[in-house]
């Protein structure tokens, strides 16, 4: 393809990959009355979102490696099927079971997008230029978590939160015409591999047994986990403990993620001149300030809601150089195999922040204090990671040893 028509690409991509921030975000507000229409309790309708993290963490880890064998472009079709009947259901669902498995389904199809777009941008760019691809990338799928919580509240308030998941499926359904229109295969037949569970499994071993890689790839999904009990949990701390208007939360949310908007434009500018290891130290270190002023609040018995508000603000405006930075960091050192790599990216990341989600719903008190204390630990757990698993590598320049890592692919002849 050239390279003048690779950025192109960038706004549909950001669209795809905003499909599942859109699935999390869109229906926070409604999350209250998803739970008394259908019966349930705040906790379980709390679980639909950490059920659909968890699925959409596990599908990845065969779903990316299919790309590596399929192409990029079936992999992503067939997701979005997938998700678009994941909609359809989520609309229809009469009761709590019912909606977690709609939720499943439609992660799957999630996963299979977005496990499949860092392997197509790293089809066409080299680090430094794949970290400012996927910056851009986000700033576009940025736009998602920024706007849904305020549509979804505004849909709600309007009618009823089943227009949610029709709204989905439309966005859903514009993507999808999009994606066939514009995005071409990137992967080449003669680069693809074969489908062997036993290479799959052992190359998935020496991912795991990257040290340096690993401590990126963990860090990353650390600081990600912080965000995903902002996400669990910040409906019931702003709607029901201080009393937000559903209307309201939309522009509380959405606060952070434009100041995280706001980075990663900032990261993209400055990564080709400054270099992602330098703004990865930056976004940890400043993250992880925010992250002791959290546990801080955690103690105050009842804290108000504009510290909490601000400081997770700065918290989660990191995350504009984190994650771009630490995932281009891990796919650095796994040039032939970007499907795999991905796929265990996402995997470990989706799966740590359904698990700290998980953690703080069964926490659940009535409280801020189990929000604040997870996203604090999150945070200092994910400069510790680096400090102790990259820090050293970075600081001695030794990145070339990634074409040394041995990694046994078997490609088609």
């Amino acid at each position: 393809m050239p390279s003048t028509n690779r950025w192109v690409l960038l706004p549909v991509l950001g669209l795809l990959a905003a499909l599942t921030p859109l699935a999390i975000d869109m229906y926070l507000p409604s999350i209250p009355s998803i739970a008394r229409d259908l019966d349930s309790s705040i906790e379980l309708a709390q679980l639909s979102v950490t059920v659909y993290l968890a699925v959409f963490a596990a599908a990845q880890l065969l779903l990316g490696p299919l790309s590596d064998v399929h192409g990029r472009r079936t992999i992503i079709g067939l997701g979005l099927v997938t998700f678009m009947l994941g909609d359809i259901v989520c609309a229809l669902a009469p009761t709590m079971p019912m909606m977690l498995l709609a939720r499943a389904v439609q992660a799957a199809g999630g996963a299979a997008v977005a496990v499949t777009i860092p392997a197509l941008v790293r089809d066409l760019f080299e680090r430094d230029d794949y970290a400012r691809v996927m910056g851009m990338v986000m700033l576009v799928m940025g736009l998602a978590p920024l706007l849904a919580p305020s549509l979804g509240g505004l849909i709600i308030w309007y009618a009823t939160w089943h227009w949610v998941f029709v709204a989905l499926l439309l966005i859903s359904l514009m993507a999808t015409l999009l994606f066939f229109r514009v995005v071409p295969e990137t992967l080449a037949i003669e680069s693809r591999h074969r489908l062997h569970l036993l290479s799959i499994l052992a190359n998935y071993g020496r991912l795991l047994s990257h040290r340096t890689a690993l401590g990126y790839l963990l860090t990353g999904s650390a600081s990600f986990g912080g965000m995903m009990i902002f996400i669990v949990a910040s409906p019931f701390v702003y709607i029901e403990l201080y009393d937000v208007p559903a209307s309201a939360f939309g522009p509380l949310f959405g606060i952070n993620i434009l100041a995280a908007m706001l980075f990663a434009a900032v990261n993209a500018k400055l990564v080709t001149r400054l270099g992602a290891e330098r703004l990865l130290r930056v976004g940890l270190g400043l993250q992880a300030t925010a992250a002791v002023a959290l546990v801080l609040l955690a103690l105050v018995p009842q804290p108000q809601l504009w510290p909490i508000a601000v400081v997770s603000c700065i918290y989660l405006g990191m995350n504009g150089f984190i994650f771009g930075n630490a995932i281009a960091g891990f796919m650095a050192f796994f040039p032939t195999m970007a499907g795999t790599a991905s796929a265990f990216a996402g995997a470990l990341r989706f799966g740590f922040g359904a698990l700290a989600g998980s953690v703080v719903s069964l926490l659940h008190d009535g409280s801020a204090t189990p929000m604040l204390t997870g996203m604090g630990v999150c945070g200092l757990l994910a400069l510790g990671i680096y400090l102790l698993a990259c820090w050293q590598q970075a600081a001695g320049k030794q990145h070339g040893a990634m074409e040394q890592t041995g990694i046994s692919v078997t490609r088609t002849r």
